[in-house]
């Protein structure tokens, strides 16, 4: 008899894990405590999900996602295609195909995506699923999950997947804190549609266009359905800009970067929701406890979250979905008896990037604050360090250098193979012939409060 399976939250780890299995025949009932998605993709902007709040964020959908879904849930990846996804290449800085193909992104809004997973989840008759349920506790006997409780009473499982985010319910029952260090940025994000006939404005990055600046940064993210997302990023403690929360100001700033303008010239766009704002954000790795039940697996944000900055999330999430289920398709006997193999391949799996994402931050941070104190920004005497950054910038002259970067940002390859000696001849080279990566223009810190003042 094949192990029963609880899979407790109803978002992109939840529901692609739900129905992978159920694809591979097991039984699973998904608990997600928000409602459903609308049945009309016209109507997802006001779906609203307390649970997820950063549902109403920015997101990308990087080139492991993309994979993923096109091996894995094929039927899901055509059907987002089918309803306004777009696939965009990055393979070349200026987006257009050539080069590698494995080097594109899907240009999509979350809550779409999950509209796509939840279609394909309702269709599968071993699959379960069941939205306004929220769990309560455990039942544990003899060291194994044997039930979780609900409102209406118990449901029997022999194996408990959560995918319930950073604030799980059994956070604190069955896991540990492995490290957990302040992002230090708040966000607030408004989303935007394209007007019929005005043509797209160009994006500088695949679906985004970053802009730097002293003590902020600003990006635009291209979605689906002609939608996009502009995101302002500060300080927690810059009080200054803390207007950006509300849309008027949030609008007087947008209007101040030159890229965004063709965006949000009149006529060009209309405004689809109000400016949402993301504070608290945290890196957190968690690891279940040395006594954690036998049949508990973490998934998701249950087990990493990191700075949304990369746009990792949904990415870290699906693969960590697909490493699960083929591991159950694998070992189906004892399912429970897997839990902490897999859940420590997991953690292996997220470190570097979590690491990573905590070594930007700090970095981040550290050259804000320099910038708002009116202290020179640090000044390298020879060739750059080589990360992401270094060698996209660089990328913009040098192919390889852009694919290397490219592919380690998209996650289909270890971060370990950015600093590498040819990578690292490469840019030295580049250093030495005189080219420098073009300085950040555009408006000022004091611009932005001037602009909120008004």
């Amino acid at each position: 008899m094949r192990a029963r399976i609880v899979v407790m939250g109803g978002g992109i780890a939840g529901l692609s894990v739900a129905l992978m299995l159920a694809r591979r025949g097991f039984g699973v009932t998904v608990l997600e405590r928000d409602q459903a998605p609308p049945a009309d993709l016209a109507d997802i902007v006001e779906w609203h999900r307390p649970g997820a709040p950063q549902t109403r964020q920015l997101h990308t959908f990087l080139g492991l996602f993309r994979q993923d879904l096109r091996t894995h849930l094929p039927d899901v990846y055509e059907d987002l295609l089918a309803h306004g996804v777009e696939e965009v290449s990055v393979a070349t800085p200026t987006g257009t195909d050539g080069g590698d193909p494995e080097l594109a992104v899907l240009a999509a809004r979350r809550p779409v995506v999950e509209w796509a997973l939840h279609r394909a989840l309702c269709k599968e008759p071993a699959a379960d699923m069941r939205y306004g349920t929220s769990v309560r506790r455990a039942e544990v006997r003899e060291g194994r999950i044997r039930a979780v409780r609900v409102r209406d009473g118990a449901i029997d499982t022999d194996v408990l997947i959560d995918a319930a985010g950073r604030r799980s319910p059994f956070r604190d029952d069955f896991t540990g804190l492995e490290q957990d260090v302040d992002c230090g940025v708040v966000y607030n994000t408004r989303f935007f549609r394209l007007r019929d006939g005005v043509r797209r404005p160009p994006l500088t990055r695949g679906v985004t266009t970053m802009v730097a600046g002293d003590g902020f940064g600003a990006g635009l993210f291209y979605h689906d359905n002609r939608t996009f997302a502009i995101g302002i990023g500060r300080l927690p403690d810059d009080n200054e800009l803390k207007a950006l929360r509300e849309p008027e100001g949030f609008d007087q700033v947008a209007a101040l970067f030159a890229e965004f303008e063709p965006w949000l010239r009149p006529g060009a766009s209309e405004v689809l929701t109000d400016v949402a704002p993301m504070a608290g954000l945290r890196n957190t790795l968690r690891r279940p406890t040395e006594d954690a039940p036998a049949g508990y697996f973490l998934l998701g944000d249950a087990l990493c979250t990191t700075d949304p900055a990369f746009g990792r999330g949904a990415s870290v999430a699906l693969h960590q979905a697909v490493r699960l289920a083929t591991a159950f398709a694998e070992q189906p006997d004892d399912l429970p008896g897997l839990a902490a193999e897999v859940n420590a391949g997991a953690l292996a799996w997220v470190r570097p990037y979590f690491d990573d994402s905590v070594q930007s931050d700090v970095v981040r941070t550290r050259l804000w604050q320099a910038a708002l104190a009116g202290q020179p920004l640090p000044q390298g005497a020879g060739v750059p360090p080589v990360n992401v950054f270094t060698l996209m910038d660089a990328g913009e002259r040098d192919p390889v250098l852009w694919s290397a970067a490219q592919r380690c940002a998209n996650l289909l390859a270890p971060l370990e193979e950015l600093d590498t000696p040819e990578n690292r001849e490469r840019l030295r080279h580049l250093w030495s012939t005189g080219w420098r990566p073009a300085a950040a223009t555009g408006p000022g810190h004091a611009d932005l409060v001037d602009a909120l003042a008004r």
